[in-house]
């Protein structure tokens, strides 16, 4: 059972930085995605629309795998490291801001729509495994979640996301769950 408080903060913290941070970046010019507002559910604002393939979906895990060996690399840098700013360089390196460009790169996708990719994926496996619907490593104390956070875990996790995507992640969960799963026990569970 997952419940450890220690872990549970560090997850509810990453969660609800994750559920309540909206995109500063502008959108990348190449990126082959909509981005609408005006089609984001209610209480959505700043979500924007992203529509994804299988293919596009192949290229995601091939991006998460990419990252996943960043991170592992990384921290084995630090444990190796002789000095603190040795060991901080590698820490930083297992960071998002460090692996998500390398995942890009060997996703064969623009960045930034790699990045739309992968943010919708994470928040639709995210839920999913708050409602224990697949056996991921994170868990949520609803109890000090905020009403939107509490509304989304209980919704339909697939509810962001148009028909041809939801239907292209629904084909491909048996294989992007197990890299999701990776990912996550290694950045967030410090794994």
């Amino acid at each position: 059972m997952k419940n450890t408080s220690t872990k549970v903060i560090a997850v509810l913290t990453i969660a609800l930085g994750t559920f309540g941070c909206a995109e500063t970046k502008a959108p990348d010019q190449t990126s082959q995605a909509p981005a609408s507002n005006a089609s984001a559910p209610a209480g959505q604002a700043g979500s924007k629309q992203v529509t994804f393939t299988e293919a596009d979906l192949d290229q995601l895990e091939r991006g998460w795998r990419s990252e996943i060996d960043a991170v592992k690399a990384a921290q084995a840098k630090a444990a190796s490291a002789k000095t603190a700013q040795e060991r901080g360089q590698a820490i930083q390196a297992q960071w998002e801001t460090a692996t998500i460009p390398a995942g890009a790169a060997a996703s064969g996708l623009p960045e930034q729509r790699y990045r739309d990719i992968r943010e919708k994926v994470d928040r639709v496996l995210t839920i999913l495994d708050f409602q224990g619907k697949i056996d991921g490593p994170l868990s949520i104390d609803l109890e000090r979640a905020d009403a939107d956070t509490k509304a989304r875990v209980a919704g339909d996790a697939f509810a962001e996301l148009p028909s041809q995507a939801t239907a292209a992640l629904r084909a491909r969960m048996d294989r992007l769950v197990p890299v999701w799963i990776e990912y996550k026990k290694l950045v967030a569970v410090a794994g």
